[in-house]
């Protein structure tokens, strides 16, 4: 703490007194007023920053600055002071430092104005004091020439400017207004950032309820999805309908869970599954459209939410039976009409939410699909076992008639009973042949029937395979002779013996080399291969008839399968030869296919184990096997 030496004062004349120093602060421009065309020039650039700061914050209407002007010669405040008021400042003043220390302690200043040398404490400590009151206090020194190193070193301590004596108004002016005009920035910039910061805050609460709705719907979406699979790993309708109740206990939460279906015979909805409730009684849940809970459910084909299930008038008695609190009924929609429903039921905690609602509502429309999926399966196989039925008795009622047919055919035959002139027996053989014909798709149609009810039996015994294949060859040489076609058989010593019913070979065998015959030019050949490993036997039939397409090929063992129409027209039969070769060979656990070319012919073959390995089909115990030692 100094005191200002007597010297100083006498050396730091302002430039301006008394009345010429109230007029030159008139000529001053206030906030807002235009400058005279001389100064635009010169202080256009210094002053742009601080203007478009300025006009940032026009925006928020700022308080009346406060200003504190202190300085030991009365006549300098007043000037400051006649300054300052004309430019709508709140202007006090102080003529000591002791003054001014109490002063921006007890008081809020914008700007404090101090000369550096004052009575009592000095300029500094006035600095140190705004500064620790409110650090965005904005400070200007008032300094003579001999106290600019003091000035600078208050600019370190965070003083924002200085001025000298003798110093002009003017300037003093431009000064004051930056100082304001830093000091409102400081503030609005912290106002910005504390904004800012609460901005953030709430966009991170905001991002934190947007991550748990995401986190939510992934869950919902991975349980319906979970579901979904869950439903579509059977086709039969009872299992199907038991994944679903399982499933709409655990998407909803819920105690207990029912499916209803419609009965067409009652004209009702009853309940066909349910989970958490008496399997015994399952049968005597049941509603109409209309009535009650569920039958609104049914009637608007819409959810019914029921909150207060035991304060509900009109609600299913089993409901109360069940002693439920609250419900939720989602109706099973189709194209056509309403399938059924899925309801949810809780005895105690919380009711059903919207969320739950909206839940097992896409659940319905994947149980919609697989309960339509199964009962469209169970419908198709009970179609398909009705139609096999039908062919069964079909066959067998008019192969019965062809026998006798065939047995009277041959007696006329016999020449030991009859003799028939030429023409007569020409006739003769036409109706004998095409009495075998019948006969042999009768048994084609009979045999694809056992093969897809898995009842095709096998008598299964220890055969030759030598033996077997010139039999099959023995048993089609008429009907190759007919287009004069030569059957060449090639039979390695490695052949040897298989486990297999013989006549069931030889039946593939035949169809194969009828195919052959068929689609083979007159007077070609066929070749037939038999060979053998230590594992299986491969036998190899090839024509060199005019082959297979490529396209074609993934047909040739889909029933009744002609690649050709006017083929067909042409070589006859049911197309099932080659389904039944396929359904014959795999039951013996074998395999078939074919390699053919365009202009070169065609090769089917087939394997058979050497011990009789059980396939697919016969795991299911359906089939009737027989082995003969």
């Amino acid at each position: 703490m100094t005191k200002k030496p007597a010297h100083t004062k006498g050396s730091e004349s302002p430039a301006a007194t008394g009345s010429e120093a109230v007029n030159a602060a008139k000529a001053v421009p206030g906030p807002g007023s235009a400058l005279p065309a001389s100064e635009k020039g010169s202080d256009a650039p210094s002053r742009s920053p601080g203007r478009a700061g300025a006009a940032v914050l026009a925006e928020t209407p700022r308080p009346q600055p406060r200003i504190l002007v202190v300085d030991d010669e009365p006549h300098v405040v007043q000037i400051f002071q006649d300054l300052l008021a004309q430019r709508g400042y709140e202007v006090s003043s102080s003529t000591n430092g002791d003054d001014a220390i109490v002063q921006v302690t007890k008081g809020s200043f914008d700007l404090v104005l101090t000369d550096i040398n004052l009575p009592g404490v000095d300029g500094l400590e006035v600095v140190r004091a705004a500064k620790a009151a409110d650090k965005d206090t904005c400070v200007i020194l008032i300094t003579g020439y001999a106290s600019t190193t003091t000035a600078i070193d208050a600019l370190r301590q965070g003083a924002y400017d200085y001025i000298t004596k003798p110093f002009d108004l003017w300037e003093t002016a431009k000064a004051i207004e930056r100082g304001l005009e830093s000091r409102f920035l400081v503030i609005e910039n912290r106002r910005l950032v504390t904004s800012l910061g609460e901005a953030n805050r709430e966009l991170q609460q905001h991002e934190q309820i947007l991550s748990r709705m995401v986190k939510e719907a992934t869950q919902r979406i991975t349980a319906l999805y979970e579901a979904g699979k869950e439903i579509s790993t059977s086709l039969s309708r009872q299992a199907t309908l038991e994944v679903i109740v399982n499933q709409v206990a655990k998407l909803a939460g819920a105690d207990a869970s029912l499916v209803f279906l419609y009965d067409t015979e009652g004209g009702e909805y009853v309940a066909e599954a349910g989970f958490g409730i008496p399997i015994e009684r399952l049968r005597e849940y049941h509603f109409g459209n209309g009535i009650g809970l569920h039958g609104q459910a049914v009637r608007n084909a819409s959810p019914v939410r029921c909150a207060t299930v035991e304060e509900t008038i009109g609600v299913e008695a089993f409901l109360s039976d069940l002693s439920v609190s609250s419900a939720l009924v989602v109706p099973l929609l189709t194209n056509e009409n309403v399938l059924g429903t899925i309801t949810a039921l809780r005895r105690t905690g919380r009711a059903f939410t919207p969320d739950d609602q909206e839940l097992l509502t896409m659940f319905a429309s994947q149980a919609s699909i697989a309960v339509t999926n199964a009962i469209l399966y169970e419908r198709t196989k009970e179609l398909d076992r009705m139609k096999s039925e039908f062919v069964a008795v079909v066959s067998h009622e008019v192969r019965t008639p062809l026998t006798s047919i065939k047995g009277s055919l041959e007696l006329l035959g016999d020449e030991r009973f009859h003799v028939l002139p030429p023409p007569q027996k020409e006739l003769l053989s036409i109706c004998q042949a095409n009495t075998e014909r019948l006969i042999s798709l009768i048994n084609d149609i009979l045999d694809f029937s056992k093969l897809e009810s898995s009842k095709l039996s096998l008598n299964l015994e220890s055969v030759e395979v030598g033996r077997i294949v010139p039999e099959a060859v023995d048993h089609i040489k008429n009907l190759a002779g007919m287009k004069g076609i030569a059957i060449d058989i090639h039979m390695e010593g490695s052949a040897g013996v298989i486990e297999a019913d013989p006549m069931r070979v030889a039946q593939v065998i035949t169809n194969l080399l009828g195919n052959a015959i068929k689609f083979s030019p007159e007077n070609g050949k066929i070749e037939v291969w038999a060979r053998g490993s230590d594992e299986e036997v491969t036998v190899d039939i090839k024509d060199f008839g005019k082959g297979i397409s490529q396209r074609d090929l993934s047909r040739l063992f889909q029933r009744f399968a002609q690649l050709d129409s006017s083929t067909t027209r042409k070589a006859g039969g049911t197309g099932l030869g080659l389904v039944i070769s396929k359904g014959i060979v795999e039951q013996h656990g074998g395999r078939i296919w074919v390699e053919s070319a365009m202009g070169t012919g065609s090769t089917f073959s087939f394997s058979l184990p050497r011990t009789r390995v059980p396939s697919a089909s016969t795991d299911d115990g359906l089939e009737d096997v027989t082995t003969t030692a």
